[in-house]
């Protein structure tokens, strides 16, 4: 994971905004967050509950790859028992992320799985 992580961190950096490196890391080695590498692209997600969601905690890349990777998430986030899939991020994602079925709900983008 961390051969994985050293690969994709550039994509991702820019999105650290609430947490650092260190804090991602711990998170991802605990698996409490799954890295999802790309080949141009990379997220990190992580499942809660109440409700029970897949959520995109951070994503970064070249965008056409990061859309393409969205299908694949969900079905991975509906096999965990995830029931919605949440993003927050910058206001593009809304424009782009209708045509997959998010909708905004109050300041995320939610999608039912």
């Amino acid at each position: 994971m961390i051969d994985q992580w050293m690969r994709v961190r550039k994509w991702l950096l820019p999105a650290m905004v609430d947490t650092t490196e260190a804090e991602l890391l711990a998170e991802l080695l605990a698996g409490r967050a799954t890295l999802w590498p790309g080949e141009r692209a990379a997220f990190v997600t992580v499942l809660h509950t109440d409700p029970d969601r897949m959520h995109v905690w951070l994503g970064g890349g070249d965008g056409a790859e990061m859309v393409a990777m969205i299908p694949g998430m969900a079905a991975w986030g509906r096999a965990q028992g995830a029931k919605w899939a949440t993003v927050n991020g910058r206001k593009g994602w809304k424009r782009k992320l209708r045509d997959f079925g998010f909708e905004p709900r109050n300041g995320e983008l939610w999608k039912a799985l």
